[in-house]
């Protein structure tokens, strides 16, 4: 399925947001997911289920002073 990541247009195989993340190599800890503007719940990912042409946002979060 074609899905756009973070302003890039990708195929993926993955069903679910858990799966394109660990596809990808982002890390989970420290990271917000919006799928088509809506912010995606943690304990949500592994059922939140990716569709055609969704766009995709991982926002990582970064401390600093």
């Amino acid at each position: 399925m074609q899905i756009k990541l973070n302003g890039d247009i990708i195929n993926t195989e993955s069903k679910n947001v858990l799966e394109l993340l660990q596809e990808y190599k982002i890390e989970t800890k420290s990271v917000a997911v919006a799928i088509n503007l809506e912010i995606i719940k943690q304990d949500k990912w592994d059922s939140h289920l990716l569709k055609e042409n969704d766009v995709i946002e991982c926002l990582t979060f970064m401390g600093g002073g």
